[in-house]
């Protein structure tokens, strides 16, 4: 730090930082030392993990002040592809008529208070759940006020400053916030083409126990992956063997083609498994109804904690949750048709305009997990959100910073602005690049 005439903190970063990537390893007393190249995957993750070198596996809060402001639009008219969700259709629109004509005068003459949730829409969950695969108790679901508060009351209930928490690197920002917020470390480990790397888990061994494993199985958010069956099957046995929950988000179960395997909670032999969902992506966003599903006892501990969050959700946008729930199967095919018009003609814009990125066509979802070339995402969303355009650079969706060449692009949005939008991404690449290789020191020799 002297040397560099650094401060002491920005030391110790930069240290975690290299100890995060593998690539350096600390000893009490003896110092940091370059780390041995190890074959394999699994090496620079597990170097994370030794809690002997290290108090805590954490980076920054990711929604802090910078990071909100690279979500911010900055121009008038600005088209935003950070949004994964769609606007409500019309049986929305008529589940909240049915709702506000036939259950609302039931409804007020209750204290409106319910912190379990209404009845009439844990039981449509829970049948909802049951047609996966997965029977289940209305006893057995807490209603949310989205899926957000389910990992947030997840995080502090079940976790808490000082607990592990497993997750994919890439993940949900959202839950990467929730965990974070809450005190938690949170341990990354990698994603394949078939989703989370799950044998990583059963490599960590006693440096750093895990109470949680967050993971998204189905059309994971950014990729769109889909986890097979056997890989499912090997987490929940994993989670058997080494004391440990599964955290199953289903929230972006929007397939776009592709079948899926039952979720994790339909193998689950002990109680391992607490499943989270939303209506976000199937319905409207805005209805902000989620769930978590889980034994009795966990449910009790999660209640405990939304009781002093809200009391409750609202009843009234429960009555119109439990209503989609009655047309849910063509409220999910407007959905699909809808989400895969608009990866289309993303895919195609992308293709046509920017033909220099690249991705791997998500099997379902609402998001394009893209890679830039040799390129500070980060750097680029800041320029892109000035042009009129805003995405989100692939560091916002890791643990530990990664994925700097990355932007999570979401197609939500109209077709015609997503068309427009990646005009504008064309016209800030076609700015960026340039200035970037101006700034680049030339690495020839003058003679």
């Amino acid at each position: 730090a002297r040397e560099l005439a650094l401060s002491r903190t920005t030391i110790v970063a930069a240290y975690d930082r290299l100890r995060l990537a593998g690539l350096a390893r600390s000893r009490q007393g003896s110092g940091t030392r370059v780390a041995a190249r190890r074959p394999g995957l699994t090496q620079p993750y597990l170097a994370r993990l030794d809690t002997r070198d290290s108090d805590a596996v954490m980076m920054p809060t990711a929604m802090t002040a910078p990071t909100i402001g690279l979500l911010t639009p900055l121009v008038d008219d600005a088209i935003e592809l950070t949004i994964g969700a769609l606007p409500a259709g019309s049986i929305v629109a008529e589940a909240m008529a049915a709702a506000v004509r036939e259950d609302l005068p039931t409804l007020l003459l209750d204290s409106g208070y319910d912190p379990f949730g209404l009845p009439a829409l844990r039981g449509q969950i829970a049948a909802y759940l049951t047609r996966l695969g997965v029977p289940t108790d209305p006893e057995q679901v807490l209603a949310t006020s989205g899926a957000q508060q389910a990992l947030h009351l997840i995080g502090s209930q079940l976790g808490g400053p000082g607990t592990s928490i497993v997750m994919e690197n890439p993940s949900y920002i959202g839950a990467i916030d929730a965990f974070r917020t809450t005190g938690n470390r949170l341990i990354p480990i990698p994603v394949d083409g078939d989703g989370a790397r799950v044998e990583v888990i059963g490599m960590l061994g006693t440096s750093a126990p895990v109470r949680l494993v967050y993971v998204i199985p189905t059309f994971h958010n950014p990729t769109g992956v889909v986890m097979p069956e056997a890989r499912r099957r090997e987490l929940e046995r994993l989670a058997g063997e080494i004391g440990f929950q599964i955290v199953e988000d289903l929230t972006p179960d929007l397939t776009l083609g592709v079948d899926s395997p039952p979720p994790i909670a339909a193998f689950d032999t002990g109680d391992h498994v607490i499943t989270v969902g939303s209506l976000s992506k199937l319905a409207w966003g805005g209805l902000r109804v989620g769930w978590v599903r889980a034994s009795r006892s966990v449910i009790d501990r999660l209640v405990a904690g939304k009781v002093v969050a809200d009391h409750s959700s609202s009843l009234v946008t429960q009555a119109i949750g439990a209503r989609v729930f009655e047309r849910l199967d063509e409220v999910a095919a407007r959905s699909r048709q809808a989400a895969a018009e608009r990866r289309s003609v993303l895919m195609t814009a992308l293709a046509e305009r920017l033909p220099e990125w690249t991705w791997t066509e998500p099997k379902g979802g609402l998001s394009l997990w893209v890679r830039l070339p040799e390129t500070d995402a980060v750097a680029f969303s800041r320029l892109a959100a000035t042009l009129g355009v805003v995405v989100r650079p692939g560091s916002l969706a890791s643990p530990d910073g990664g994925f700097r060449d990355h932007l999570r692009i979401a197609y939500g949005s109209e077709p015609d602005r997503l068309v427009d939008g990646v005009e504008r991404l064309a016209a800030a690449w076609a700015a960026y690049i340039p200035a970037t290789r101006a700034r680049r020191p030339s690495l020839g020799v003058s003679v």
